[in-house]
Formats: C-alpha cells, structure tokens, sequence
C-alpha cells in the first residue's frame, strides 16, 4: 500500500475547536487547521493544533480517539488541555479522525471485523508525521501517543510496530490483547510508557478478558501483564517504587502511581485508579456517569506531559519554562 504524505488544507479555525461542545475550555491563543486527503485509497482527515509561539524543532503529540469517537471528541475528552500545556511548552497537537470511528490496534478479533478490514492507519500516522515535519518542522525524534480506550489499542501497536518513530506512549483505559488475540508482530525498543487504568471501568476491565458489556473481540491481558510486558522490554526487573497520590475531591477513588527505573533505561509508569471508570481525568470535562467515576486526584494530560519530559530532556515540564 503506498502513502501519500501531503494533505489539502480544508479549513483554517483560529482559536477554536474542531466541533462544538459545552466544554468549558482552557483558554489558548493557537491555531487549528483540519488536513484531509488520501491515504492508501482511503479519505483521511486530522486537525493540528499549533502554538503561536511554536519554534523549529518542536516536539509533536498525537492524541488518539476512542472507539466511536472521532479528533474532536478526543479533544473533547481531554477538555483541550494539551493545547493549554502546547502553547505553554511548545508543542504541536494532532487529533487523527479513525475510520468508521475506530483504530485497528494489536486486537485480532475486532481488526477481522468486515469494516475494519483493510484499514492501515499505521502508514495514516506515518504520512502525518511527514507532514508536520515538513510543514512546522517538528522533531521527529520527539514524537509522542497518547490514546484513550481504543486510541490506547492503537498506541500499544505503534510503540510495537513504528517504536522506530515514537520518543514515548501512554494509553488510558486500555490493556495490550491477550496472546490468543494479538495481530502484531512485534518489533519493539525500549521507550517510556504510561499506563492509567481504573478499577471499576466497565469498558476495558483492569483485571482483563473481555469488556464485560457482551463483545468478546475486545479480550485483553490485566493491567499488571500489561505494564510487565513493557517492563521487560525496557529491561526493568526490579521493584517499582509506590505513592499514593493526595485525595482531593469528595468521591470515592484513590491513584496509586508505581514507577519501574533503572540507571540509563527508559521508565514504565502505571497510575492505577481504584474505583475508576472509562475516563480521561482532567478539570474541564466530565464524562458520563455510565462509565464509571472520574477522579480528581490527578490531571491526566498535565501527567502524561511531564512523564514525556522528564524521559526525553531529564526536566520537568515545571522547569521547562
């Protein structure tokens, strides 16, 4: 399948969003554009986030959907606060539109699906990467995932398949398939990776197998088989490091973080929610109450950036100013 790396510039949108919502924004000085064109003989979109103030060699954030979603929705989902952290560091934000508002992540079962069949957003996320190098000049060094439920499929399978071109990932709401149900073949490296799960979400079990809502092409590995598959490839055989954070809301949750390093190795972190739902945990937008409680312990976007950070520049985004 060949890629053509060049998009037509539909829209230009300055310091708006891509869909409207009644979430209650940061306020950002940026611009959006909407990028669509075609890859692989499919219609493709995506919008770009740009700081005013962006600089040459800027890192690059892809944030990816979850199922049924699309960028708007991701950016939704996170109440834009990576374009908030982007104009304070200086970054670039994509937010990619799935086909038929899904990623064909590691998961055998549900990439057979008839309308999944054919889909290659792989080569989808390379032809972006060579866009925005070429276009805002980031550095290709310092490309990043993140992904929510199904785009966090999709962050495992590039951290496996293309960790030739990704500094770092971190999924939220999702486990790695079980071995009966992974598609990839792997050819990972060792890089940084976050994973946030919660213990009550009814989407994405913690504990693993399927979603508990009836689907079985979803059937998953547990959190902890998740984080230690990661954990050896980086070659992290030692015990993590424990806290738990300040509780700060009146609900229920409480977030552990526990931490894998090691001297010269690239560092494996897991936030795991007790009493978390299907969420992304961040001041402006509140999920459903249907899939499970949001806590308010931590700010997941503001983590996920400083995790990127710390691994890539050895400071924290507190330093980076």
């Amino acid at each position: 399948m060949k890629a053509t790396s060049s998009f037509a510039i539909a829209a230009l949108l300055l310091a708006a969003a891509p869909s409207a919502s009644a979430t209650d924004y940061p306020k950002t000085t940026g611009t959006f554009t909407r990028s669509q064109g075609a890859i692989g003989g499919r219609e493709r979109s995506f919008f770009v986030y740009q700081p005013r103030e962006l600089k040459p060699g800027a890192p690059l954030l892809f944030m990816f959907h979850g199922g049924g979603g699309d960028g708007g929705a991701a950016r939704e989902g996170t109440g834009g606060e990576f374009e908030l952290l982007a104009d304070r560091y200086g970054f670039v934000v994509v937010y990619p539109d799935g086909i038929n508002r899904s990623w064909n992540g590691c998961r055998k079962l549900q990439n057979a699906q008839r309308e999944r069949r054919g889909i290659d957003d792989l080569t989808f996320v390379d032809a972006i990467i060579a866009q925005e190098v070429a276009r805002h000049r980031i550095d290709a060094k310092r490309v990043f995932a993140v992904g929510h439920s199904n785009g966090g499929a999709l962050s495992f399978r590039l951290a496996l398949e293309r960790a030739d071109k990704f500094a770092g990932i971190a999924a939220v709401s999702s486990n790695l398939p079980a071995s009966d149900n992974m598609e990839c073949n792997p050819k990972p490296k060792p890089m940084p990776v976050l994973i946030m799960n919660g213990t009550a979400d009814p989407v994405s079990p913690y504990n693993g197998g399927t979603n508990g809502r009836g689907t079985a092409f979803v059937r998953t590995l547990s959190t902890d088989e998740t984080v230690q598959y990661f954990a050896k490839i980086n070659g992290l055989d030692g015990p993590p490091e424990r806290l738990l954070l300040p509780h700060k809301g009146t609900d229920q949750t409480a977030v552990e973080r526990v931490v894998w390093t090691a001297p010269g190795k690239p560092s494996v972190v897991l936030y795991t929610i007790r009493g978390g739902g299907h969420n992304f945990p961040q001041p402006y937008f509140r999920f459903p109450r249907n899939v499970g409680p949001q806590t308010e312990d931590i700010d997941a976007p503001a983590a996920i950036w400083e995790f990127f950070m710390q691994e890539t520049s050895g400071l924290s985004a507190q330093q980076i100013q």
